[in-house]
């Protein structure tokens, strides 16, 4: 019995330094979700005042705020089955950020309520009028705003080292759950397609790498006989391609766009730096030249001191000798005296 008990605390200790060390090492959801951006941040010199933000619900939903925000549902992170799938997820929301989708469509809404609260004021019909041309014109642009966000995710995930063909698996994996939670937002599978169309003109060495996942596989089955149809058709293809061609110089303007605003900020900031350098600088300097002032004046003052101790001592010691020089004169004096007395008591 004994024997065993020790057996049992042996294996014990063993379990407590091995096994529970890599358990301390998993990395949390929250840990994962701020990695992933902040390699897509690093990787393409983007903005870092991004924060990205993890909110526990089994909800499937990603969101951008104006105050760059990201806030990531864990639900969804669940069904990211690696950090290329939440690379996807988390740089279409960066995209809504860096194309300034966010301020712009504040601005709209802002003009939009000023103009429909005036003309409710005058003409309650030119109101309506108002409010139902917003409703159809920002359709449109947040389905144009949703397509600029995932070709701007690939070009990030690219950038930073993952794979662009995860966002096709997590889109086809999700559309009807995430992406089409508003009916402002275009399909899940037009989505797919317009996602897997610009990886394959623009990046077609990551179709030949491919990604292993059966949600790309399933999407790989269900595009074929579109991929084919357009194959057979020249006009399709033309369509295709010239599309394609557009799409990729637009996005390489983009992307310069976002690079040379991050230059001119990272110049701006080490320009400030530089600044703030040469102030401090200075700022030591005369720092530097008042201390070297004040330790000019306490030696000034410290050998003006010591001159007047000197001055001080010089003048007891000539009192001193005067005093001497008095005492000796009195004394001889008084000797001089005492010999007449005694000189005069001779001669008497």
């Amino acid at each position: 019995m004994k024997k065993f008990f020790s057996t049992f605390a042996l294996l014990v200790f063993i379990l407590e330094f091995t096994l529970l060390p890599v358990c301390a090492k998993k990395e949390s959801m929250t840990a994962r979700v701020n990695r992933v951006g902040r390699e897509l941040l690093v990787k393409n010199q983007i903005d870092d005042k991004v924060r990205f933000r993890l909110r526990k619900t089994s909800k499937v939903n990603a969101y951008a705020d104006i105050y760059k925000d990201i806030v990531v549902y864990s639900g969804l992170v669940k069904l990211c089955d690696d950090d290329d799938e939440l690379a996807g997820i988390i740089g279409h929301e960066i995209g809504h950020i860096v194309n300034s989708h966010l301020y712009k469509q504040a601005a709209v809404y802002a003009a939009v309520y000023t103009a429909v609260n005036v003309a409710a004021q005058t003409v309650p019909a030119v109101a309506l009028g108002t409010g139902l041309a917003y409703n159809v014109s920002s359709l449109t642009w947040s389905r144009s705003r949703e397509f600029e966000s995932d070709v701007t995710a690939v070009d990030l995930m690219i950038r930073a080292g993952y794979n662009p063909l995860a966002m096709v698996s997590v889109m086809h994996k999700i559309s009807d759950n995430y992406f089409d939670f508003l009916s402002s937002h275009p399909s899940g599978e037009k989505r797919t397609k317009y996602i897997f169309d610009y990886i394959s003109y623009t990046y077609p060495e990551y179709l030949k790498k491919g990604y292993k996942s059966d949600s790309y596989e399933d999407f790989l089955v269900q595009i074929q006989p579109v991929l084919d149809e357009r194959e057979k058709n020249p006009k399709k293809m033309e369509k295709y391609l010239n599309k394609q061609a557009k799409l990729k110089e637009k996005r390489e303007k983009k992307y310069e766009k976002y690079s040379r605003a991050t230059r001119k900020k990272l110049e701006k900031q080490a320009k400030k730096e530089q600044e703030q350098a040469i102030k401090e600088k200075e700022k030591a300097k005369m720092q530097e030249q008042k201390a070297l002032q004040k330790a000019q004046k306490e030696k000034e003052k410290a050998e003006l001191k010591e001159q007047k101790e000197q001055l001080k001592q010089k003048e007891q010691e000539q009192k001193e000798l005067e005093k001497l020089k008095k005492q000796q004169e009195k004394a001889k004096a008084k000797e001089l005296k005492q010999k007449e007395k005694e000189t005069k008591a001779k001669e008497d």
